[in-house]
């Protein structure tokens, strides 16, 4: 008996030890419902209105000479609000017709994008009319990759004035105690195009409102740079070819999810993302009753384990580990390691890219926290939350609802991080968004009452920040303090998609290129000849060859690397890789053919070209075969 006491004791105790353990370590919290969280049912969605989010409102720390009752009230209409042309309405239409993102149809391209990108066989002009608007870049480069046109109003009521950007119409000169604030970013940034304002302008509005009421004598303009399915490499290029000439004190960062979808990269064993919701995917459901997960760590960890760890309502998702970068810190992560996961040390780059680009014009970087809605406490329905449940179990799949948090949370401490370390103002928006997925369409985009929402955060942080600029004498800065550049040409001019090969004559040029110094990847296959006879590794996207570039310093003409050879089998993808930007300046598809063909790819910027590349393009986990019988680079024509 003794002994069984002692068993049960001991036991008792373990589990006691077990228990305060799991509080300690993840945060468990007793809770006052013993309710089951059911998954919920076939719900109509129906967005919260504006009078609806004033809780919200109340419950979020008001800055001083701010009042939460201009939280309901809007800007004013857009005077520059015109009608939609006929001719603008058509090409609308059309490419709803062609299954395109219509709103593409205003789109001006920059026309080395569209140089690099039309013969991919992913290329994003696959099903677009036969010819694009496009500019050139003060400097020849591939981003930002489009800009919106200006003084237009869209078929989906975007609204962009003589720069082209969002909004009300500016002048080019700054007018006197005027503070101009910049917003950059992606799609969260310049909002949907049909709704009647973007979080920006709320912003603006209300900062007016607030110089107002406290007597400061200053006028607030707003610049929206925002671009939907952009990343940091855009951001930056917008800020120093379009928003320098335009002389903005602050520029505000909020983006943090076109590049994060490489967090696929560190799922192993490797999952790729799915393109659809799988149409009998087990859903996560409690298995431990409510009264136990309620008030035992122990009863709700039992409960998630057999869960495979998935939220309920959450597809079940495959067994994976996150293999994080070694030597990177979760907790505390270095700035500037170049391991750090989800592109960071590409926006870290760009990031820094901007600050100095603001800096010649005497303006400040103010960067933000990114929110993803992805809770794994909160049960999403499939209908009701249709595309936040999509957005998390596609794009970002096999990822857990919990890991998802935790890397955006992530993403974000180095986004604080980065602001201590360069002395730059960090607006915690994140943190104070409510986690209510009813403000939410999707993971990253909110309703118009969500946009509303977070612009009030913004301003709630921001307005503390000009008040101590403005009282300080830094703000507003006079005319001409700093020199700026001028503004880039609008001009805009048909570019052709096809893809097509170019006209001579062309002249070879002999020690750039050679059969003899291509370098192997990824275990492929060769035999040398000629013919050299090339098996890609299967796995499309996987590098097979690269031949190392030595590009003359001046060409007399357009550079094309010329190859002639024949894919066998599968299909492959040439591409010259940049040295500077670590991507592809172009990639051109190749399918099988029967004889040797001649094959060019143009050069767009020489004096970046790394090396050739050749890939495995084809479909499914399936190798793919190449002759190459030569290489060379050869001048043709100038393109005009």
């Amino acid at each position: 008996m003794k002994s069984f006491l002692l068993v049960l004791a001991s036991l008792l105790l373990g589990l006691l030890l077990c228990e305060a353990a799991l509080r300690l370590f993840t945060g468990y919290r007793p809770s006052r419902s013993t309710e089951s969280a059911a998954v919920p049912g076939p719900v109509e969605a129906k967005p919260v209105t504006t009078p609806e989010a004033m809780p919200y409102v109340e419950r979020l720390p008001a800055a001083p000479g701010t009042d939460r009752r201009w939280f309901t009230e809007d800007p004013p209409p857009l005077s520059n609000r015109a009608p939609v042309g006929a001719d603008r309405a058509a090409r609308y239409k059309d490419y709803q017709q062609r299954g395109l993102f219509p709103d593409q149809a205003d789109y001006i391209w920059n026309r080395y994008y569209v140089e690099g990108t039309r013969c991919a066989p992913t290329s994003l002009f696959r099903n677009y009319p036969d010819n694009v608007l496009a500019f050139d870049p003060p400097a020849p480069a591939s981003h930002p990759i489009f800009r919106f046109p200006p003084n237009t109003t869209g078929v989906a009521g975007l609204v962009t004035n003589e720069f082209g950007l969002r909004g009300p119409a500016i002048g080019m000169a700054k007018p006197p105690r005027t503070i101009r604030i910049a917003f950059i970013g992606a799609s969260t940034t310049v909002g949907f195009h049909h709704f009647p304002f973007s979080y920006p302008e709320y912003v603006s509005f209300w900062l007016n409102r607030y110089a107002a009421a406290n007597h400061l004598d200053v006028r607030f303009e707003m610049l929206n740079a925002g671009r939907e399915g952009i990343n940091s490499e855009d951001i930056a290029a917008i800020v120093r070819d379009e928003l320098l000439p335009l002389d903005p004190d602050l520029a505000v960062y909020y983006e943090g999810a076109n590049q994060f979808p490489s967090a696929n990269l560190l799922v192993s064993p490797h999952i790729a993302p799915r393109v659809e919701i799988g149409a009998h995917d087990p859903i996560a459901r409690h298995v431990v009753p409510a009264a136990i997960r309620a008030h035992l760590a122990i009863g709700d960890l039992i409960d998630r384990a057999v869960n495979g760890f998935s939220a309920v309502g959450e597809p079940r998702k495959p067994a994976y580990r996150l293999m994080w970068p070694h030597g990177v810190d979760k907790q505390d992560p270095n700035v500037d390691d170049p391991k750090l996961p989800l592109q960071l040390p590409r926006i870290v780059h760009d990031l820094d890219a901007i600050r100095s680009s603001l800096k010649t014009a005497g303006g400040e970087l103010v960067l933000c926290s990114f929110e993803w809605y992805s809770n794994d406490r909160i049960a999403l329905s499939r209908t009701r939350h249709k595309f936040i449940y999509e957005q998390l179990n596609t794009v970002l799949w096999p990822l857990r609802y919990a890991d998802i948090r935790r890397l955006a949370n992530f993403q974000n401490r180095v986004f604080r991080r980065y602001a201590a370390s360069r002395g730059i103002p960090f607006l915690d928006v994140a943190a104070n968004v409510p986690e209510d997925p009813d403000l939410f369409v999707d993971a990253i985009h909110m309703t118009e009452t969500g946009e509303r929402l977070k612009a009030w955060i913004v301003f709630q942080q921001l307005a503390p920040l000009v008040r101590r600029k403005i009282e300080s004498g830094e703000l507003p800065r006079p005319a001409g303090s700093h020199p700026l550049p001028p503004a880039p040409s609008l001009t805009a001019f048909p570019a052709s998609i096809r893809c097509e090969d170019p006209r001579g004559p062309f002249t070879r040029v002999d020690g750039v290129v050679s059969l003899e110094t291509l370098q192997v990847h990824n275990n492929a296959s060769v035999q040398k000849g000629p013919p050299l006879k090339l098996v890609a590794p299967a796995g499309q996207g996987a590098f097979a060859l690269g031949f190392p570039l030595r590009m003359p310093e001046r060409s007399a003409g357009a550079g094309f690397l010329y190859l002639r050879g024949r894919v066998l089998n599968g299909r492959v993808t040439l591409g010259i890789l940049d040295q500077g930007a670590s991507e592809f300046q172009i990639e051109k598809g190749v399918d099988p053919s029967p004889e040797l063909i001649d094959i060019y790819v143009p050069i767009l910027f020489p004096e970046r070209a790394g090396a050739l590349i050749v890939r495995n393009a084809a479909d499914g986990n399936v190798p793919s075969g190449m002759l190459i019988q030569d290489v060379a680079l050869m001048l043709g024509p100038r393109r005009e």
